[in-house]
């Protein structure tokens, strides 16, 4: 194959990629709505029973699919890069929703709190050599 045909190859895989990210998004938005409004309908029944676990549960719902839009955000802002940092902090909160949800184990919850350790490790040594990569990079550009 030459090269002018795997240049338009690439471009066409770019541009599909480009719409999944398009629709993915909207349909994240959509849910995104939909955990508002699922927060926001108790305070407006007289109804109060609401469950906390229900109520942090729907909150945590709602801050996973805005880190989501955030990442999507970012993939289109950034020509089509995501960092992994986004990841990170998905996990964390994941891993958060599923202790507040799921905690009737206890060494369950145990290992769920050691891997959001171990997450939090992760996001500090990535800030830190990242901040040293950059460092690095600007003193190689004032040279």
């Amino acid at each position: 194959m030459s090269e002018k045909n795997l240049k338009r190859i690439t471009k066409g895989y770019e541009y599909v990629i480009m719409v999944f990210m398009m629709i993915f998004g909207l349909v994240i938005a959509a849910y995104f709505a939909l955990s508002i409004y699922e927060l926001v309908l108790p305070l407006f029944q007289h109804l109060t029973h609401e469950d906390f676990t229900d109520i942090s549960k729907n909150i945590l719902s709602a801050f996973l699919f805005l880190e989501f839009l955030v990442i999507i955000k970012d993939y289109f802002s950034s020509n089509a890069n995501i960092h992994f940092e986004d990841y990170l902090y998905v996990a964390v909160t994941a891993i958060i929703r599923s202790i507040l949800v799921y905690h009737d184990n206890a060494l369950k919850t145990l290992l769920l709190c050691g891997a959001i350790l171990i997450l939090v490790i992760a996001i500090i040594l990535y800030k830190r050599y990242q901040t040293q990569n950059n460092k690095l990079s600007d003193s190689e550009h004032v040279r």
